[in-house]
């Protein structure tokens, strides 16, 4: 509906703020879901920009990591902790947003966008651990409970469902992003690493 509307009201461009990484099969049903909203998009016919950025960071390491560090001393990991997966903050995404649409001549495109931090969990968990000045016991997640659990839990607590399904991709699917730079200095945006995200966390 949103799309027919757009199409039928000249709309220049829609700028779908999607994930990296997305398939018609993932884990994940968010992305999924993503995966569905980007293929109408493209057949509405209306001009687009697809932008596709790494973990949010304010996810990842402020909600999932760090509040478990801070308030408990414990970092929940999924899995062994050790798949490697690429960050950015939400402002950075932001900004890339407006860079984009201060260029009409940007349509039709996927734009992909990440930070300069490649790190594990494991690695995420000790920066925190170091800023915070707070030794933290690592909780693993066994990724053969993230596999079995989400269908018997989502009818009586959905977001926890969807945590878990986030975990395993996590966990399963390297999601590092060595290219980050490429539309960092196309779009003159200049996203922060994962060390000044965090000293810039009160």
């Amino acid at each position: 509906n949103l799309c027919a509307a757009a199409r039928n009201t000249g709309v220049r461009r829609l700028i779908y703020l999607s994930s990296r990484g997305l398939t018609q099969d993932s884990p994940v049903d968010v992305f999924r879901v993503k995966w569905y909203i980007e293929d109408a998009i493209r057949r509405s016919g209306v001009p687009f920009v697809m932008l596709r950025p790494s973990a949010f960071m304010e996810i990842w390491i402020k909600e999932i990591l760090a509040k478990g560090i801070r308030e408990k001393g414990v970092a929940t990991i999924f899995g062994d902790g050790n798949t490697i997966s690429n960050h950015i903050a939400i402002d950075d995404v932001a900004e890339f947003g407006l860079k984009i649409l201060s260029r009409p001549e940007v349509v039709k495109e996927v734009v992909e966008i990440g930070g300069p931090s490649n790190l594990s969990q494991n690695d995420v968990a000790t920066l925190i651990e170091r800023r915070f000045n707070r030794p933290a016991k690592r909780r693993h997640v066994p990724v053969i409970a993230m596999r079995l659990l989400p269908p018997l839990i989502r009818p009586f607590n959905e977001v926890a469902a969807r945590l878990m399904t986030f975990g395993l991709y996590a966990a399963t699917v390297p999601q590092p992003f060595p290219d980050w730079k490429v539309s960092a200095d196309r779009f003159g945006v200049a996203p922060r690493t994962v060390e000044t995200y965090l000293q810039e966390m009160s």
